[in-house]
């Protein structure tokens, strides 16, 4: 099916389909370093080409709105170029997004992540959104931790992966090829990285770390030398099938 992306439409256009949108789309990024695998563009692109895709899918049920470009990337301000709203302006960003679409006459908002910085600032807008403004929004993500289940040992992956690794640039090599580099390199990842792995001290938890100091030194996790388009495209079409189960209970149930 055609794909209804906003920033492709004219105003006759958009005015006309209106009546049959059931879920305004929008896909969330970032605009922070990837080390030296992928461009600062990573998330977005990513995020926006899955849109893309769910769009085809869905046709006319669904709008796929401009991507938010900026996120929250607090914890990678050490690189330089990362760019980072603050929590409250983001939140209040993506509520005023979502207010907008409404008035428009679309009854329901999903939020598409490419950024799991982004994630508790989601939760946050999405439950003010419902509760002080009565709309429906939700969010979910697309990436390695949609699909993580699938990786195998066989595979030879890296258990600390995820973020400029070999899982994420796997996927960025079907969705957004032009944010690879040609020469891939494997992660400083800092021995006893506090979020990731099963023995992580806040596996189950949280803090205010520095990706730099407490993550990875060049910046990237994993060894983005083992991504491969092959299984990029299954763990992508297995994101896409979980994503869509998840669309199809909003459009069924709310």
């Amino acid at each position: 099916m055609r794909a209804y992306i906003l920033d492709e439409m004219i105003h006759p256009e958009v005015a006309a389909l209106l009546p049959k949108v059931q879920l305004a789309v929008v896909p969330v990024g970032s605009c922070e370093q990837h080390g030296p695998n992928t461009t600062y563009n990573t998330d977005t692109a990513r995020a926006y080409a899955f849109c893309k895709l769910l769009g085809e899918h869905y046709g006319e049920k669904l709008l796929i709105c401009p991507p938010v470009t900026y996120g929250i990337s607090i914890h990678h301000m050490a690189f330089a170029g990362t760019v980072t709203l603050r929590p409250e302006t983001y939140i209040e960003l993506l509520k005023d997004i979502a207010i907008a679409l409404h008035k428009h006459g679309i009854p329901r908002i999903l939020f598409v992540n490419g950024h799991g910085g982004n994630a508790s600032s989601l939760n946050v807008a999405v439950h003010a959104l419902k509760y002080a403004h009565g709309i429906d929004a939700y969010y979910t993500g697309m990436g390695f931790g949609v699909f993580d289940d699938a990786v195998t040992p066989e595979m030879g992956w890296s258990e600390k992966r995820g973020h400029a690794s070999e899982s994420e640039t796997s996927q960025c090599m079907v969705l957004c090829p032009e944010v690879v580099r040609e020469e891939l390199h494997k992660g400083e990842v800092v021995e006893d990285f506090i979020i990731r792995g099963k023995n992580a001290p806040f596996r189950y938890g949280g803090m205010a770390f520095q990706w730099e100091r407490d993550a990875s030194a060049n910046g990237a996790l994993g060894d983005a030398r083992l991504a491969n388009p092959e299984d990029g495209r299954r763990l992508n079409d297995l994101a896409l099938e979980r994503v869509e189960r998840t669309i199809d209970y909003i459009l069924s149930h709310f």
